[in-house]
């Protein structure tokens, strides 16, 4: 049983962070996000386009996550995180085309997720070459392991199992646990 200080260090702690978040929410939804119900938002950035990203309900974003989009505004977003999914400190969302996370996903810190690249036209300065954009769709029930990075026109399967560190360059079948750089899949399958 806790004792009545306990109790009150325990509210003084943890309220102003409550109502930081509570107040964050708020604010992103005045800017067009769209969140959805009992989401937790850490201190996250997000740069431009907020209007360009959707939460499902029960979603976490811990402190540091950068959901960034870019291009023309339009109705549908994005970026969008299915229900419970947790996304880790540090990890970098960057969308110009599209980019889906399912239900119940977990990705690791330090993670970097992209929908695209630069073109690479001789003659052409590096700065003005125009970005090519593939989808990224990462399905339910996907484990994303810590400094991950999965590039354009990926697809990870249900049930799927990304190794800390893996840089992933082609899609991933339901179940596979894919490891390395580039990330192959191993003979094992992951329990869904």
């Amino acid at each position: 049983m806790q004792n009545s200080t306990d109790v009150t260090t325990n509210r003084l702690i943890r309220y102003p962070g409550a109502i930081a978040m509570r107040v964050r929410i708020v604010r992103l939804r005045v800017l067009g996000m769209r969140i959805g119900r009992r989401c937790w938002v850490r201190a996250i950035e997000v740069p431009r386009n907020p209007w360009d990203i959707e939460l499902g309900d029960g979603v976490a974003l811990d402190r540091g996550v950068v959901l960034l989009t870019t291009g023309e505004r339009r109705n549908v977003p994005r970026l969008k995180f299915g229900a419970g999914t947790y996304c880790n400190r540090m990890t970098m969302f960057d969308a110009s085309d599209s980019i889906r996370i399912g239900r119940d996903c977990m990705i690791g810190p330090f993670c970097y997720i992209t929908d695209h690249d630069h073109g690479r036209a001789p003659g052409t300065k590096v700065s003005g070459q125009p970005l090519i954009s593939a989808p990224v769709v990462i399905e339910d029930n996907v484990w994303i392991g810590a400094g991950a990075i999965i590039l354009k026109g990926v697809t990870i399967g249900t049930g799927a199992i990304v190794a800390a560190g893996a840089i992933v360059t082609k899609s991933v079948p339901a179940g596979a646990v894919v490891a390395g750089v580039a990330a192959s899949t191993s003979a094992r399958r992951a329990e869904v």
